[in-house]
């Protein structure tokens, strides 16, 4: 009984403490639900204050559902896409990143046409009827392939093509460009998102093309693109994101260097840590997590970063647009489904996504999610359950409300001003919620441990006291003390004249006596207490 007395006890701290041990493995477990509260709050913070629009030289060539009116539907013939190409690099552009994947050959080429035009399942002359040999020899003689024209253009100029990969083991692995320093002790291969297969570009166009870089995006749970992996792995080969690898053929760089856990003599406890930053060239050093994924500090939609692919083909084209910019080209219409969501828009363009990658490596603009978020989270959600687990039952609940509303109100402070001026992101929000648990367990407790206190003095003393002291006693327990106390008091004593024979006169009826004190007590002590 000592021990179940010393339990009760103590139980106003044993279950609080029990409610933020809980709190605290889930935060260092990180399960899905609660990692989906803590990026919603950054959404949040995104869709308050987005990036700042700063000029640097990326645009996106948009083909939009105005430029598919004007040239016709996708895929567009290749030797359109080779004049193009060969109008942006006369006009001093620095590289085009493709947003797309030919996989195909070109349907609109001679070779492909003609079968159709000839309804023969295979273009052979030798084999063609005299009426049409010499009409499909001279179109194939003066009408170059558009995939072999389309190459000897991406040959000439820096072009880098896109690849898109599967979770199927399909396809011939893409032709990477780029090499890869490791500075570390970690294996980027261990740790970067791994697919099964790809579906690569045409093998003469890969082999003409300054570089080759992935457009997958991988979404977070709820299907939103908050990081962009900089660099992804098929199979044991590491292939970069098409941003990173456009600014690479822009610099002329030849490889990445990969900064891991341990590089630097860094201290990684003695843990596989996996990725801390990816440079490129000369550019600033990419902040990114473990798994080579950087934040995307997103813009709302600026009208200067975007030129219509229909303007490159008008008689009227200027060509300062794209002098000297890296140009990403893809597509924002509906119809051909390369819709993502972000924080900011539900239906934003993949390739805006990429062009905002290129532009916030170039500025050396970086959201992060320092190191030592995790630490600092932790030790706050720590300290301030502990705070709250000791001084609600001696403070009240009042008190301790106060006492935890202002704690969390000044780490929401705090995220707030390093997301706005550092852009840094830490997360408040589970904190919150943890405090909040242990308050409102403490606070029942203790408001349960009141309540049986004064169910405690009720029954010790209504047999004896007036309810109205009962009810005083009951609100304040600290009235009772022992030994008493020393007061000026004025007492009564009064007898009842003749109570003897009274008394007697109710032999055999204890409750009619009773009922006749009661009737002369109650208003007597009226009087008196009057």
């Amino acid at each position: 009984m000592n021990l179940l007395g010393r339990l009760s006890r103590y139980r106003v701290y044993l279950l609080p403490l029990l409610v933020l041990a809980t709190g605290i493995v889930l935060y260092r477990e990180q399960p899905q639900f609660l990692r989906l509260f803590q990026l919603k709050l950054f959404d949040l913070y995104q869709q308050i204050q987005p990036r700042d629009y700063r000029p640097a030289p990326v645009k996106v060539i948009d083909m939009d559902d105005a430029s598919l009116a004007r040239i016709g539907q996708w895929p567009w013939p290749r030797n359109k896409l080779a004049d193009m190409l060969v109008t942006l690099f006369e006009a001093g552009t620095a590289v085009v990143a493709f947003d797309a994947v030919f996989a195909e050959p070109d349907r609109t080429s001679p070779g492909e046409v003609l079968p159709v035009w000839l309804n023969v399942p295979e273009l052979d002359t030798g084999q063609l009827p005299p009426e049409w040999q010499a009409f499909s020899e001279a179109i194939l003689q003066s009408v170059p392939d558009h995939d072999t024209l389309f190459a000897e253009v991406i040959a000439q100029t820096n072009v880098v093509l896109g690849v898109s990969f599967t979770n199927d083991d399909s396809g011939r692995p893409p032709t990477v460009k780029a090499g890869f320093a490791t500075a570390g002790d970690d294996d980027p291969l261990d740790f970067v998102p791994g697919f099964a297969g790809t579906t690569p570009n045409l093998a003469p166009l890969e082999a003409a093309a300054a570089g080759v870089g992935s457009f997958t995006f991988t979404p977070d749970a709820d299907s939103v693109v908050r990081h962009v992996p900089l660099i992804m792995r098929v199979g044991d080969s590491l292939v970069p994101a098409l941003a990173a690898e456009a600014l690479r053929v822009a610099q002329g760089a030849r490889s990445f260097v990969i900064k891991t856990g341990g590089a630097n003599k860094e201290e990684n406890f003695g843990e596989a840590s996996g990725l801390n930053n990816v440079r490129i060239g000369n550019a600033a050093a990419v902040p990114v997590d473990g798994a080579g994924k950087m934040w995307v500090h997103y813009t709302r939609d600026v009208p200067e970063r975007v030129i219509p692919a229909w303007k490159i083909f008008a008689d009227d084209f200027d060509p300062s647009l794209v002098e000297g910019q890296i140009l990403f080209f893809g597509t924002s219409a509906a119809g051909l489904k390369d819709l993502r969501t972000t924080p900011l828009k539900p239906n934003e363009a993949g390739v805006m996504v990429h062009a905002q990658v290129a532009e916030q490596i170039i500025l050396g603009h970086f959201l992060e999610r320092p190191d030592w978020a995790f630490g600092v989270e932790f030790s706050f959600i720590l300290a301030l359950g502990l705070v709250l687990i000791v001084v609600t039952p001696r403070v009240g609940a009042l008190a301790a409300a106060i006492i935890g509303a202002g704690a969390v109100a000044l780490a929401m402070g705090v995220s707030w001003y390093l997301y706005a001026e550092q852009q840094l992101l830490l997360d408040p929000l589970y904190p919150a919620i943890v405090t909040l648990a242990v308050y409102l367990t403490g606070s029942l407790l203790s408001y349960l441990q009141t309540e049986a206190e004064k169910r405690q003095v009720r029954g010790a003393f209504s047999q004896y006291l007036s309810p109205a002291l009962v009810e005083q006693l009951a609100r304040e327990p600290d009235l009772l003390k022992l030994g008493g106390e020393l007061r000026e008091m004025t007492f009564l004593f009064c007898d009842v004249r003749g109570f003897t024979t009274i008394s007697e006169g109710f032999k055999g009826d204890p409750q009619g006596l009773t009922r006749l004190i009661n009737r002369f007590l109650t208003p007597m002590t009226d009087a008196i207490l009057a």
